[in-house]
């Protein structure tokens, strides 16, 4: 509440008491209530995925899909081919990227699990295969994915999957990479559009899983999470992952050779290692942490906490990733571009930018479409 109080703004929770009190006034002073149906409404979640299949693959072709196989794989490293091929994350990025996009690696002293957009899977196991022995691998056509969408609904299983995952994230890209990270469900909500208890229930539900792991990605939906998973039926776990960048990272900690118990406590050990950045602008003026924001300014927040204000959108990202980056313990640069406030020639001196000044850090750029932050950097 100090907080709220610094910047001005009103509490949510007080805000629906207000409007609360305004239907009793209305009702006391006879004026007409509109009434509430419940058979009128649509949760969030449905509603999406409703629209999803009514309208987002039509617009799509199969030409489109330049690198047509979602690939991933897990290697567990053995000592006898670490002497002929030593494993170097950063070198085996720069190999991985030369066929195809989308790529996302995650490693420890132990495996290293790889994602990508490949035309030809069979040389991305090669690579893969030289530090070790294989966990598990996944392939699956997206050409074919797209087309079966386009042609008809997808016929649901009956039997349950061992494992679910549901997450929340906000933007078409970001409900892709997700998706092709192994998400069950993607429900849509973050920042200002929190989902319901409800609507993760029903993300549970969707799931279709004897385990579920939830991911909120927003520190105001964990409690929501937790309700849902109360409320939900079989195994259901909370990962509490506060932001969009600690939900990918956690997602390529999944193991599915892990119970949900381990895989939770993994999964969350994970965030530990990211660092979020965040631009937006303000909608006020305000006074916050000794910091003076005026409003239209774009501010750039570090772990949620607002470290860089000013009027320029570019200076705002330099100086933010300048607070960022330590090149002595960090080995990559995420870049996620918004809905808004972002264009090709901006991404291009981003990237000039990290390489000029960051020695041997690598860049990575998805397109989020995520509304509010013009840009999400995870650095790692």
């Amino acid at each position: 509440m100090p907080v709220l109080k610094e910047v001005g703004v009103v509490d949510s929770g007080g805000q629906g008491l207000v409007v609360i009190y305004e239907g009793f006034l209305a009702a006391l002073k006879g004026e007409e209530v509109p009434e509430f149906s419940e058979d009128e409404t649509m949760n969030l979640n449905e509603f999406v995925h409703a629209e999803h299949h009514k309208m987002a693959q039509d617009f799509m072709s199969t030409d489109d899909i330049e690198f047509g196989y979602c690939t991933e794989f897990m290697v567990r490293f053995e000592e006898d081919k670490l002497k002929d091929h030593p494993y170097d994350e950063a070198k085996f990025r720069d190999e991985l990227i030369k066929h195809g996009d989308s790529l996302l690696v995650v490693s420890n002293d132990e495996i290293v699990k790889v994602h990508i957009h490949a035309e030809y899977p069979g040389d991305i196991f090669n690579l893969g295969q030289r530090f070790g022995s294989f966990i598990n691998l996944k392939v699956e056509n997206m050409r074919e994915q797209h087309s079966n969408i386009v042609d008809k609904k997808p016929a649901k299983s009956k039997d349950k999957q061992k494992f679910g995952i549901v997450t929340v994230a906000m933007g078409d890209g970001l409900t892709k990479l997700f998706k092709s990270l192994g998400a069950t469900v993607v429900i849509q909500g973050g920042q200002t559009m929190n989902p319901s208890t409800q609507d993760l229930a029903n993300a549970v539900k969707e799931a279709h899983a004897e385990n579920v792991l939830i991911l909120p990605n927003n520190k105001n939906i964990i409690m929501a999470a937790e309700q849902a998973a109360e409320l939900a039926e079989g195994n259901v776990e909370v990962v509490q992952t506060k932001t969009i960048p600690q939900g990918m990272t956690a997602m390529l900690t999944f193991n599915p050779e892990l119970s949900i118990k381990e895989n939770q406590q993994v999964m969350t050990e994970s965030c530990k290692a990211v660092k979020t950045g965040q631009i937006t602008y303000a909608v006020r003026d305000t006074q916050i942490d000794g910091m003076t924001i005026e409003n239209g300014h774009y501010m750039g927040l570090l772990d949620g906490k607002i470290k860089v204000t000013n009027a320029d959108h570019i200076t705002v990202i330099k100086e933010l990733l300048t607070k960022m980056i330590d090149v002595e313990e960090d080995e990559i640069v995420t870049v996620i571009r918004g809905g808004e406030e972002t264009n090709d020639k901006e991404e291009e001196e981003i990237i000039a930018f990290i390489e000029d000044h960051f020695e041997d850090i690598e860049v990575e750029v998805h397109q989020g479409d995520q509304p509010i932050y013009s840009y999400i950097f995870s650095i790692e």
